[in-house]
């Protein structure tokens, strides 16, 4: 299992899902969210080739993103040494997800499309860091109906999925899961959900245990908090696509900053054994992580409302940049078309967990922020 230590599944508790949603208009437009903890780039461009190839949608027109659960079998060497990946698991995400999309797009429909905007009860998560701190509270849903029904529904939240630990051996969506369960008994429809900026948001400071109990009673306060009558209607009738690229490229060995990093970890550990946890996760990304990359964030301009994929896990600061860069309403997708760890502000940076599961720099996110600014006000 991947998320918190290695450790091997003993049951389900829950199926992992692939959830699709196809648009066409002008253009066409496909979201895929997948319930494993995040995705290496190169599996990505492999089942976009394929999605090109078969369908003939452009690479740029798909977003491929995980629900981030820490529950789920380990399909990444992005967060431990030396991970046991099983090259058959991948072949059935991958075989799944192109009978999905056939199935989209041969079931389409004409519909409307209306979006809703609710703040979620602060007693289901908030900022992980600092209790009662500013977090991103918002959920944003797009609802499309036809003939005055609802046939399918994206929801954006904004929070780590995460109420179970790490002693647990079940395979498990954990809080997606349970929402998407939720959502359906309510709306006779099974949301696709993607995750906003929820680096430092979770629920570590409002869950009572971590059972699946403690799952139930969370994912009601964030159903319960969504907002049932007050939407309004979108155009999706036109799209403009823009790629940004950040190009990362230092060697933690020989790097003056990460190595100024490395030497206050392990002072810290010496000084309080406890931070093992810390040292651990950057001496992971200090040998094994992947620091050559170039990555990408896409900017989708509808004449409505935008959508921007970034691809890690944002830290609040970061995404509120993003979300407020104009007046236009933005849905945030992280952990979108590849995974390169938290994005922490410089002005946080050093001072939490996120720091050291990063493989960007101090002021790096911030400097691939600014860019993804940048083409939004262009």
């Amino acid at each position: 299992m991947e998320g918190y230590t290695p450790r091997y599944s003993d049951s389900i508790h829950d199926d992992l899902f692939e959830s699709v949603l196809y648009i066409e208009n002008k253009y066409k437009l496909l979201l895929i969210s997948l319930d494993i903890v995040a995705l290496p780039g190169f599996r990505v461009d492999r089942i976009k080739r394929l999605i090109t190839e078969m369908y003939g949608i452009d690479s740029s027109q798909i977003i491929i993103a995980a629900i981030h659960t820490h529950s789920g079998p380990t399909v990444t060497d992005l967060l431990i040494d030396n991970p046991e990946i099983n090259s058959n698991y991948w072949q059935l995400i991958t075989n799944r997800i192109v009978k999905s999309v056939a199935k989209a797009i041969n079931d389409i429909k004409e519909v409307s499309v209306t979006m809703s905007s609710s703040r979620v009860n602060h007693l289901a998560y908030g900022n992980r860091n600092v209790s009662g701190a500013p977090f991103n509270d918002e959920m944003i849903e797009l609802k499309f109906w036809n003939n005055g029904q609802m046939v399918n529904s994206l929801l954006s939240i904004a929070t780590h999925p995460t109420v179970m630990n790490v002693n647990n051996k079940a395979l498990t969506s954990d809080l997606i899961g349970q929402i998407r369960q939720n959502y359906k008994r309510k709306t006779g429809v099974t949301p696709i959900i993607f995750l906003a900026d929820c680096g430092d948001t979770s629920t570590r400071f409002t869950r009572k245990e971590s059972t699946f109990e403690e799952v139930k009673r969370i994912a009601s306060l964030v159903t319960n908090s969504l907002n049932t009558t007050d939407f309004t209607s979108e155009e999706l009738t036109d799209m403009n696509v823009t790629e940004v690229n950040y190009n990362c490229y230092y060697d933690p060995i020989t790097s003056p900053t990460a190595n100024e990093l490395w030497l206050r970890i392990k002072n810290d550990y010496e000084k309080d054994k406890s931070k093992k946890g810390i040292l651990d996760t950057y001496k992971h990304i200090r040998y094994y992580g992947h620091t050559h990359f170039t990555t990408s964030a896409y900017i989708y301009d509808f004449p409505e409302l935008r959508i921007v994929t970034y691809p890690g896990e944002l830290v609040y600061a970061l995404g509120g940049k993003i979300r407020e860069a104009d007046s236009k309403k933005t849905i945030l997708i992280t952990l979108a078309n590849d995974y390169r760890g938290y994005s922490v502000d410089k002005s946080e940076f050093g001072k939490y967990f996120e720091s050291y599961n990063s493989v960007f720099l101090k002021g790096m996110a911030d400097e691939f922020v600014e860019k993804i600014c940048q083409r939004i006000k262009y």
